[in-house]
């Protein structure tokens, strides 16, 4: 088992009073209002006006019928309005749905069955996609699409007032979905809080700062929306969020909006490295990448060529991150760091029982505070069926004696597609 790294971070460590969209980004609007929150898709959006455009999107959804525990699914490609109605459905209590963009179909119709969405935010490419399944969905009252139909509920509910529901720390917030490597996608259930303490270990693993730019291109629908959005939240720093990953134009835009970090999948990485060198790699703006994996025998040539640190870390939608390598720590190449102070972290056989360090087995881990991990998988019925103790992750794994993890390959057969484990 992995030694006590001490206690995770807390709301009170980033003068707040709880991990909630209302108490973080209301206390960050008073203080940064014009101080931009995101850039999302090359649209800015400050601090102030997030909060103003997440407000009336909650109110446009208790316009729609919405209520406290109703599913909204978010079903676009990377844009504003996405956030927005993240945020909005956390304002009234309802869930979000984060539906993979490139679903279609029977994988489309399983993702609204499955978490029982009552409206759909979507934009003009995937309306059709929606409208294919809509009559199989009986439960589904409101299509909303990107473009004039998303700015006249947003002008509507920008005019009414404000609407705030205040729930439990315990209450189901958002939805993302499994990446389907065991069988059909499941529907991961997780709070608030959840999502905030991870922003919140990704931030320290950063060394993000007020007023600093995170540049990434990870999809909405992943559990990294997660650090991406709510991590420079929690800390007054800027989101540049790009629409898509193109390595020829990344240091660019790096250099263009001054970004100290980036943050994307071990395969960007890959990608960025077999771009030519470029004689202003090792003056690029960045303190760090994050990125995982990261092969051992490239960590250092990375470091050096691009003049920052390697943050890694290692985890799934159930919980993450399980383990982390910040940018304060030395690390070992090619591990994914120590355990998260949230987790207890061990190596199992087929059977559960722990094997010894050294050992490759199934990495399991187990949650040591309350909220800190999802709270287990939506069921066919509306409930969610809880994750036992121990979570077993489906991943292969190796502890070393002094408690880093490394990841070896799935458990079972599997390839990665832009980041997604696919069966």
């Amino acid at each position: 088992m992995c030694a006590d790294r001490g206690e995770p971070l807390g709301p009170s460590d980033f003068g707040v009073d709880s991990f909630t969209v209302s108490t973080v980004l209301d206390r960050r609007a008073e203080q940064y209002p014009d101080r931009v929150l995101m850039s999302i898709a090359g649209t800015d959006v400050t601090f102030e006006q997030m909060r103003r455009r997440a407000l009336a999107a909650a109110n446009a959804l208790l316009d729609m019928g919405i209520r406290p525990g109703d599913c909204v699914a978010l079903f676009t490609a990377t844009c504003p309005e996405w956030v927005y109605f993240w945020l909005g459905a956390a304002r009234i209590g309802a869930v979000a749905a984060a539906v993979n963009a490139a679903n279609k179909g029977d994988f489309l119709l399983h993702a609204l069955r499955l978490s029982r969405a009552k409206a759909v935010i979507t934009d003009t490419e995937r309306q059709p996609r929606v409208a294919e399944v809509a009559e199989r969905l009986p439960e589904l009252s409101s299509i909303v699409v990107q473009g004039d139909s998303i700015a006249e509920v947003l002008n509507r509910g920008a005019a009414a007032s404000a609407a705030e529901h205040v729930g439990d720390v315990a209450d189901i917030g958002s939805l993302f979905f499994t990446s389907g490597t065991t069988g059909p996608s499941k529907a991961v259930a997780t709070t608030w809080h959840y999502l905030f303490t991870t922003a919140a270990t990704v931030a320290s693993a950063w060394g993000l700062r007020p007023g600093e730019v995170l540049w990434t291109a990870m999809p909405l629908f992943h559990l990294s929306a997660a650090p991406s959005v709510l991590a420079p939240m929690l800390v007054g720093g800027t989101t540049v969020l790009a629409s898509a990953f193109h390595p020829a134009s990344v240091w660019d835009e790096v250099r263009a909006c001054g970004a100290v970090g980036f943050a994307g999948a071990g395969a960007m990485v890959s990608m960025l490295l077999r771009q030519p060198p470029d004689p202003r790699d090792a003056q690029l703006p960045l303190r760090f990448i994050s990125a995982a994996p990261i092969a051992a025998s490239v960590y250092r040539d990375i470091e050096k060529r691009y003049g920052c640190r390697i943050v890694t870390m290692y985890g799934m939608t159930e919980a993450f991150p399980i383990a982390v390598k910040g940018i304060a720590d030395e690390g070992v190449p090619g591990t994914s760091g120590e355990a998260n102070p949230s987790f207890d972290v061990r190596i199992v056989d087929s059977a559960g029982e722990p094997l010894p360090d050294g050992s490759v087995g199934e990495i399991a881990c187990r949650s040591r505070y309350p909220h800190v991990m999802s709270e287990g998988y939506v069921n066919g019925e509306g409930g969610v069926d809880p994750h036992p103790p121990w979570f077993r992750t489906g991943d292969l794994g190796v502890l070393d004696g002094d408690g880093n993890l490394t990841y070896v390959d799935r458990v079972k057969d599997s390839l990665r597609r832009r980041g997604e484990n696919i069966s």
